[in-house]
């Protein structure tokens, strides 16, 4: 699943209707969407796997914090 060589980058942040935040990371050419669960267990298996995670744990202090802006609408 994940590689040694795999670079990581935050692509964006968005809210989607019926999903509220998710976070587009882009990895070694290809991106990927995920929920705030999904971007916690890619950290934690990641991390399990001697992995860098500073990327994911970026994105997911991000965030948590836009999460107040839009849990107020």
């Amino acid at each position: 699943m994940s590689k040694q060589g795999e670079q990581t980058r935050l692509v964006g942040i968005f809210s989607m209707p019926g999903e509220g935040l998710v976070v587009e990371l882009g990895v070694d050419g290809g991106t990927a969407l995920f929920d705030r669960q999904g971007l916690q267990f890619r950290i934690l298996q990641r991390k399990r796997e001697g992995l860098d995670t500073t990327t994911e744990e970026n994105a997911l202090l991000q965030m948590n914090s836009y999460a107040p802006v839009f849990d107020a609408w």
